[in-house]
């Protein structure tokens, strides 16, 4: 069941309240200068109708129990009055500083937590979202916790402490003319809580909506080559303006809702103090001696006009932040399998038995795949697309798990083993390399945090990378742009190659690295990769007959079974599914 709006505001608050915790002591601290800065605004307050009283009238004085004279209104008086305007701005400067620290802190430990979890699911809940949207979430919902987090701690701290002291100040001064001044709060909350739903409703689906922009704009600008190729530059355009559309609309009512709310509490406001100058005005004309009270019970009053100010308007912006909270609480809640703390050693054997693969619709990418590798030995995967192949891949990797059957690394079931553990004795050089940005040293760094210039050239040099990389200005430290542009096909291909040498993996993936190439390329490619498949396991994907030829046993898949397995000979020789894809030329 479906939680009530409230109810699930508050839980989003409690669970960003949580993320500043373990600063309770700065919060405190915070807290007590927050406190001592609403005791001398309500000092001030009390302070301002008897001061002014002494002024007119003159004579003697008592405040706080001191008795003042004549004589002390040119000095001591203004002493005080400065003195208490001293302490009230280093507290809240004191209390401001404070806890703008613990919410940045916060939000650092929020960004952490969504950025490990980010880091822990596997590719294929990735594959359900758009990477735009995603990206909305880290940007422009993380920017709207923050200031909610940042106002709430803040300024709802001091400003709902300094209005408790005021109204204290105003009920001890007379407390008939408090009730009929303050009679509106109670009225207030019925719609202070149905803005809170509207507002929160609307938030999220404005910050629904700016995700699904973001995401049109992404998609657009990664494939604008295409655009840009096939003229549909104006149809893309207007795909942005009627989105943008969608999300003016979204947020004009939202921005209504939220606009509505600060001229509301100030209009009650107001008819409380007019009701307050009604009544004290007849209440003074009886007796001129309340004069003092009623100047003092008033300046309370409007200094509570501020502080209500500044919460009724910062009330629709928390309610945005909880709003972009929830949105990246899905985030933070999505599931992940658990890590086993089981440790795995090189690879001595791999085995499949009768392993099944289902989609989350149904499908079924895998029927019962059987077959081994064993340590030292080359076994090429074949088949036609879609037969299974890059999905055995996904399951080794630890990107997807099995439906049924076993999958064993060294007879032990790799569910009950750390997948980081399998990773570490895995190199996996894919299709298409995939770099990330930074230099040529950091590339390779991944394999190998740390690694020394010599460990580093000697995995270039094996994989007949040594060249080009010296060839670079800056040698090891060149940077090479967003999934290294600044280089060729083949040198992020080698630079893949090395990064694998690097890691010294017992167990290589490959999924036929070169098939993308040109045939010199290919060739300077191909020569890092016999050095790195010498003298370890490697399961490859197979496109290319050459590859076939050189793998000691051949594993032949169709719709996501194992219909062949043998040396290259024996195949051909049984002249079954192998024949006709070599008579097709592969993959």
């Amino acid at each position: 069941m479906k939680k009530p709006p409230i109810r699930s505001a508050l839980a989003s608050w409690w669970r960003l309240v949580g993320f500043v915790r373990p600063w309770r002591g700065q919060i405190a601290l915070a807290t007590l200068a927050g406190v001592v800065a609403a005791l001398a605004t309500a000092a001030w307050a009390r302070l301002l109708g008897p001061l002014l009283e002494a002024v007119l009238k003159g004579g003697d004085i008592t405040l706080l129990g001191v008795t003042f004279q004549p004589a002390d209104l040119a000095l001591k008086l203004p002493f005080a009055v400065v003195t208490m305007a001293v302490v009230k701005a280093l507290s809240t400067w004191a209390h401001s500083g404070l806890m703008a620290t613990v919410a940045q802190r916060g939000l650092a430990a929020l960004r952490k937590a969504l950025y490990d979890r980010v880091l822990s699911l596997p590719p294929s809940w990735f594959e359900k979202r758009h990477s735009g949207e995603l990206l909305s979430r880290f940007t422009a919902d993380v920017a709207q916790v923050e200031f909610a987090v940042g106002t709430s701690l803040s300024s709802w701290l001091k400003d709902t402490l300094q209005t408790l002291a005021l109204l204290a100040v105003c009920a001890s001064i007379d407390g008939r003319l408090f009730l009929l001044t303050f009679l509106v709060i109670p009225g207030m909350v019925l719609p202070v809580s149905r803005f809170a739903k509207s507002a929160r409703k609307a938030a999220t689906k404005g910050q629904a909506s700016l995700g699904a922009l973001t995401q049109l704009a992404s998609e657009h600008l990664q494939a604008l080559p295409i655009v840009q190729a096939y003229r549909t530059e104006p149809a893309a355009l207007a795909a942005f303006d009627a989105e943008q559309g969608r999300y003016l609309e979204v947020m004009k009512r939202s921005l209504f809702i939220r606009g509505a709310f600060t001229p509301t509490t100030e209009f009650l406001g107001i008819v409380g103090v007019a009701v307050a100058l009604v009544f004290g005005a007849k209440q003074v004309a009886l007796e001129p001696a309340l004069a003092g009270h009623l100047v003092s019970f008033l300046a309370a009053a409007l200094l509570m006009y501020q502080p209500v100010k500044s919460l009724s308007g910062n009330f629709s912006q928390v309610l945005v932040g909880l709003g972009a909270a929830e949105r990246l609480f899905e985030l933070l809640d999505a599931v992940v399998e658990p890590e086993r703390s089981e440790q795995v050693t090189a690879l001595e054997s791999l085995e499949l038995d009768d392993v099944r693969f289902s989609y989350g619709d149904g499908r079924e990418a895998l029927s019962g795949v059987t077959f081994s590798v064993k340590a030292g030995e080359h076994v090429a995967l074949v088949g036609a697309s879609g037969a299974g192949k890059s999905t055995v891949f996904s399951l080794l990797l630890g990107f997807s798990s099995a439906s049924a059957g076993t999958l064993s690394w060294n007879g032990a079931d790799v569910k009950q083993r750390s997948r980081r553990s399998i990773r570490h004795h895995l190199a996996w050089v894919p299709q298409e390399p995939v770099l990330l940005s930074g230099t040529v040293r950091e590339t390779l760094w991944l394999a190998k945090e740390g690694a020394s210039d010599a460990e580093l050239w000697t995995a270039l040099e094996h994989a007949h990378a040594t060249t080009f990389v010296k060839a670079l200005p800056r040698g090891l430290d060149e940077p090479i742009g967003e999934r290294g542009a600044t280089l060729s096909g083949g040198q992020r291909q080698r630079l893949a190659i090395a990064r694998a040498f690097l890691k010294a993996p017992s167990l290589l993936l490959l999924d036929e690295p070169t098939s993308a190439l040109d045939a010199g390329t290919e060739q300077e490619v191909q020569a890092g990769l016999s050095e790195l498949m010498t003298n370890r396991a490697v399961l490859v994907i197979a496109h290319r007959l050459a590859t076939v030829r050189s793998a000691d046993r051949i594993v032949v898949m169709e719709q996501g079974r194992v219909v062949e397995q043998g040396t290259w000979d024996t195949l051909m020789q049984a002249n079954g599914s192998f024949a006709r894809l070599v008579a097709h030329g592969l993959g």
